[in-house]
């Protein structure tokens, strides 16, 4: 499961995705993204490669707020069950985008408060798989909302997690965008555990366990 993951390097996103138009207002770099908050993710929109601000987290169709994305780990789902349910299917189908990031929290969940972060090697920026629906709030707003997709974590990863997220491979972010690419065999092909021995994870500082908490000190090794 991933609950935090960071954003940092927000100068590079467009070159690396090969963006058709500009950052939205609002994209700046972040250490502590966490469910519900508004994070960019890129989509395919009519052909061109775009970046939105959505809330990270999927909301059902007449929610009133978003505490169901708590209540039901909405901000996460897995590869292994997502063409379980129709609404995961349709959003796997047609409602596909990527997130991202430049590593990933791996928080316990019991005990004594732990985290470690989860990168890259190379610190270079990628991305999450993920699938994006939309809610309108009480108040009649339409929100753009997300989910990022899950697998069984690598040999990279800390004990403390069983899961991680599904990060796409470059040449495959395209491919994941497309819309004409819907049927089963293909969007599996792309929803795999990054190769072991890629990912770099250390421990950091508890302090990430807050969602408030969001500064460069928090990707810090400690021990």
């Amino acid at each position: 499961m991933i609950s935090r993951y960071a954003l940092y390097d927000t100068s590079d996103i467009s070159n690396r995705f090969n963006l058709t138009s500009g950052l939205p207002k609002g994209v700046k770099p972040h250490y502590n993204y966490s469910p519900t908050v508004s994070a960019p993710v890129i989509v395919s929109d009519e052909g061109a490669t775009t970046i939105k601000l959505m809330k990270w987290g999927l909301v059902a169709k007449g929610a009133k707020d978003t505490n169901s994305v708590f209540r039901y780990k909405t901000y996460n789902i897995s590869s292994e069950n997502i063409f379980s349910r129709h609404s995961w299917e349709q959003a796997v189908r047609e409602r596909r985008c990527l997130v991202p990031a430049n590593g990933f929290y791996e928080l316990n969940g019991s005990g004594k408060k732990r985290a470690y972060y989860a990168q890259p090697k190379d610190k270079s920026l990628f991305s999450f798989a993920g699938v994006y629906s939309s809610w309108q709030d009480p108040e009649g707003a339409v929100h753009g909302t997300f989910s990022i997709v899950t697998i069984e974590a690598n040999a990279d990863m800390p004990s403390i997690s069983s899961r991680m997220p599904v990060i796409i491979k470059p040449e495959d972010e395209a491919r994941w965008l497309d819309p004409a690419v819907s049927d089963m065999s293909s969007l599996y092909d792309m929803l795999r555990a990054y190769p072991a021995g890629q990912l770099t994870a250390y421990e950091v500082s508890p302090a990430v366990h807050s969602p408030k908490a969001d500064n460069p000190t928090l990707i810090n090794r400690i021990g």
